[in-house]
């Protein structure tokens, strides 16, 4: 009759040891793998089962078995990076080196050396509570569970780990939403300021100001998609790529901006691809890249506007807030900011208290003319006369 041995690991958690006397007729013991006594037990009868039927109680696990038990977080992590590949990643290269990234600050010094399959959704849970006790932001904790739930997924998919995803329905933190934009005040001097000490900013932002458009649409637009006879912008790139739903929108210019980019038109510095707002690099002119802020937060405090933590953004923002403040539709500024799921745009629903009392102010009922309002106490005493005496 075998016995369930508990010791502690240095990591406090309590481990179970199956110790067995095996049909070769030596007395063995084993990791049981389990997380509770019970099932420990319930794992050591269905070994003495196997004794009892001339059967090795726990089989020698295969060479393949033992990598897959063995690989840790990190190796797992480091082949993601090396092999994942999907159709829905636009630039790969950039999405590795977010992951990369990720993995080397985060997730490998405190999960990377341990056995991917021993890593339990309680050591996720503590992780994540880590990493918010050492400040990091809500928002990028759940994208960091959702890299790790992704990796795991992908290891089990890869045949690399055979376990659960312990990253799997994990509770996230509650997502902070940021909508830190310019006031009128602000998007006045901050215009009128780059106009005058940064023209080559000027057009840029104002088209950011004025379109909505994410900054990497701005810097994939070519002149071939501006067209200002017809007041009109093809959002076909952004950057190299296609734009972040991947369909094409046509937006409407505003007059002030098509003014402004007509002047810019004729000093744009010529590159092959015809960009609308190319980056001075070294004496020539290329296409921007996410990590070019040009200087947008120091042309801010320059100009004594507040600077966000994501100015290029805030400008985005700052388009959707004013829009909706002046009265806009929810549904057109869904399309305007090409966000996929109109939630997205619903953050932006509470900027408009003013329009949304004169849109309920719209509802009427006619009251009914005063000939047909029935006289219910004539009707009441009509009845009563009518009514047979006792």
């Amino acid at each position: 009759m075998g016995d369930i041995i508990k010791r502690k690991g240095k990591d406090g958690r309590t481990r179970y040891y199956a110790r067995y006397l095996d049909t070769d007729g030596k007395r063995k013991m084993r990791a049981t793998n389990q997380t509770s006594e019970r099932d420990a037990k319930r794992y050591l009868g269905e070994v003495e089962a196997r004794i009892a039927r001339g059967k090795i109680g726990i089989p020698e696990p295969t060479p393949e078995e033992l990598a897959r038990q063995s690989i840790t977080v990190k190796e797992i992590g480091d082949a993601f990076v090396e092999r994942y590949a999907s159709p829905k990643i636009k630039d790969r290269h950039a999405y590795m080196n977010q992951v990369r990234a990720a993995l080397n600050a985060r997730i490998n010094p405190t999960l990377g050396h341990h056995p991917a399959a021993a890593v339990t959704s309680l050591d996720v849970e503590r992780w994540r509570d880590e990493l918010l006790a050492d400040g990091c932001a809500a928002n990028t904790v759940i994208n960091y569970l959702g890299m790790l739930s992704k990796v795991f997924g992908w290891g089990n998919k890869m045949g690399l780990v055979a376990c659960g995803n312990p990253a799997r329905g994990i509770d996230h933190p509650r997502r902070v939403r940021s909508l830190d934009y310019l006031d009128g005040r602000e998007v006045g001097v901050l215009l009128a300021h780059a106009e005058e000490h940064a023209v080559h900013l000027h057009p840029l932002i104002a088209a950011a100001v004025y379109s909505g458009m994410r900054k990497g649409e701005l810097f994939g637009l070519r002149w071939p998609d501006v067209h200002l006879d017809a007041a009109r912008l093809d959002v076909m790139r952004s950057y190299k790529l296609a734009p972040k739903s991947g369909k094409a929108r046509h937006l409407p210019a505003h007059p002030e901006l098509v003014r402004i980019l007509r002047q810019w038109k004729e000093r744009c510095p010529a590159t092959p691809e015809g960009l609308v707002f190319p980056v001075a690099a070294g004496g020539s002119w290329r296409m921007g890249r996410r990590e070019d802020s040009l200087d947008l937060g120091a042309l801010l405090k320059a100009a004594e506007c507040h600077v966000p933590v994501k100015p290029w953004h805030a400008l985005r923002h700052t388009f959707a807030s004013h829009f909706m403040m002046r009265g806009g539709n929810i549904l057109t500024l869904q399309k305007l900011l090409g966000h996929a799921d109109i939630n997205m745009t619903m953050v932006y629903a509470h900027l408009a208290p003013d329009f949304m009392a004169q849109e309920v102010a719209r509802l009427e009922y006619p009251a009914p003319s005063k000939s047909k309002v029935a006289d219910l106490g004539a009707e009441r005493r009509r009845r009563t006369r009518k009514a047979p005496q006792g």
